[in-house]
């Protein structure tokens, strides 16, 4: 029978020799063909008289001690019942359905099998054809993990969803949430329905600029793209259509699905109404400072106390901002000037200095707005981008920039020579960072570098700098 085998088994039939011998040999060859894993011969009260299999790995379930056991003894408790109908229903006809049962292993996993009992006519024991399901059962447990993590995973989204649309839908202030791309509302709070008269579903689609007066919707579009693409959070001031209320609008963008969209958060700044309010300083990421139009501070938030390093408000409130905002006092009078003649200041690059003696450089956006019947300030002050610094890194013209180039002059020119020419080179960087900080305002740049303003002329004319910003 051995040669009529096509498929390697680890064990073959050594001891029913003279079972299959009193039967033909076309029973004995059907019997040899037909592919499994597990092989039982039991008798017809379902004692187990042999066994076969094809892989060695399954010698570690003890399946060679089977023999002679009843084949109920060998599977797990709930597979008993299972056993029984197998070889019930092998009584009544030629073979079985197929049902899978467990077989205990000291140490090991349960094994599971699918057997077929056959009943060949003729034969006086049944044969108990065996699938190895072990594979099958990992990939099902697998299967069952990822789902049970999915699970988990699904739960905590939902969860997530739920405490941010309360938070949101709970807030007093009105928020919008503006797709960057398209510049529509995607999403509004209960608040931002309120303010604006309507019902979500109509705010849906709609463009956020349409909800101002028609003077300003410009403008605010022009804030809405440069906040998008720059990356950057702007404060605008300005009325909305209906009610005709007057509002200072925070937009900050942020990244969702590979792309800025934004956040627009409206801040009521009618007279007598104290604006900006606490919940307000606490929710921007940004530093945000409100000063008198001297630049006295008035209130801040827990962000900018954390950029200047100092423990509490009191030591701000009623000093001024200058004392932190700005490489020198010169700063702060360059941003108040520009406010006073402009009403709002587009990223002013500068630097803040902190208590510890440190400084960073950041980028303010201000207005101009009125509360408590007031002119008053409000800054936004972020930290610039790394990319980015309050003074441009400028190469010195008709000088090396290494100091090892530089110092290669020495010996072939005099030293009042070479300190002059570095005087003067420096003296070139500073006055074009000076015009840039300025927008090329030449008597802020003036105030700013401690000159008159006949001596800055002076010096444009000796430096070649009399265009300078006409874009020629």
């Amino acid at each position: 029978m051995d040669d009529r085998i096509s498929r390697s088994t680890h064990r073959t039939f050594s001891e029913s020799e003279e079972l299959f011998a009193s039967v033909g040999g076309n029973i004995a060859s059907y019997l040899a063909s037909i592919g499994s894993d597990i092989s039982l011969v039991l008798s017809l009260d379902g004692v187990i008289r042999d066994v076969a299999y094809r892989d060695a790995g399954l010698e570690r379930y003890g399946i060679d001690d089977w023999i002679g056991k009843r084949w109920q003894d060998t599977v797990t408790p709930e597979s008993v019942e299972k056993i029984s109908a197998l070889i019930d229903e092998s009584a009544k006809g030629m073979t079985t359905r197929r049902r899978q049962v467990n077989h205990p292993a000291k140490g090991l996993p349960d094994l599971p099998v699918d057997y077929t009992v056959i009943a060949i006519e003729g034969l006086p024991y049944r044969v108990a054809l065996g699938d190895d399901l072990r594979t099958l059962a990992e990939i099902q447990s697998q299967l069952v993990r990822a789902q049970l993590e999915l699970e988990r995973e699904y739960r905590k989204i939902r969860e997530a969803e739920t405490r941010y649309r309360t938070v949101f839908q709970k807030s007093d202030q009105p928020i919008l949430i503006v797709d960057g791309a398209e510049r529509r509302i995607v999403d509004a709070n209960l608040s931002a329905v309120k303010l604006l008269g309507r019902p979500l579903q109509k705010l849906i689609g709609e463009a956020p600029t349409s909800f101002l007066e028609r003077s300003e919707r410009e403008s605010a579009a022009e804030a809405l793209s440069e906040s998008q693409h720059s990356g950057t959070a702007k404060l605008i001031r300005s009325r909305l259509s209906e009610p005709g209320a007057e509002q200072l609008i925070s937009i900050d963008p942020f990244r969702e699905n590979g792309r800025n969209n934004l956040l627009l958060r409206f801040i009521d700044s009618e007279p007598g109404e104290g604006v900006p309010g606490e919940d307000l300083f606490q929710t921007l990421p940004e530093g945000l400072v409100r000063t008198d139009m001297k630049g006295v501070v008035r209130d801040t938030n827990d962000q900018f106390l954390d950029l200047v390093s100092v423990l509490n408000k009191d030591r701000i409130v009623g000093r001024n901002l200058n004392n932190w905002l700005g490489a020198s006092p010169v700063d702060m009078n360059v941003l108040l000037s520009r406010l006073r003649e402009e009403g709002q200041v587009r990223q002013f690059s500068t630097v803040v200095r902190d208590e510890l003696g440190g400084s960073r450089s950041v980028v303010v956006s201000a207005g101009v707005y009125h509360g408590n019947g007031e002119p008053m300030i409000g800054l936004l002050i972020a930290e610039a981008p790394r990319r980015e610094s309050a003074v441009p890194a400028m190469q010195p013209g008709g000088l090396a920039s290494g100091s090892s180039d530089f110092s290669q002059l020495v010996g072939r020119v005099p030293l009042k020579e070479l300190i002059r020419e570095a005087v003067d080179v420096i003296e070139k960087m500073c006055i074009e960072a000076a015009l840039r900080q300025t927008d090329n305002n030449r008597a802020s740049a003036a105030d700013m570098l401690g000159l008159s303003r006949q001596s800055l002329y002076i010096k444009l004319r000796r430096h070649g700098l009399e265009n300078f910003g006409s874009g020629s």
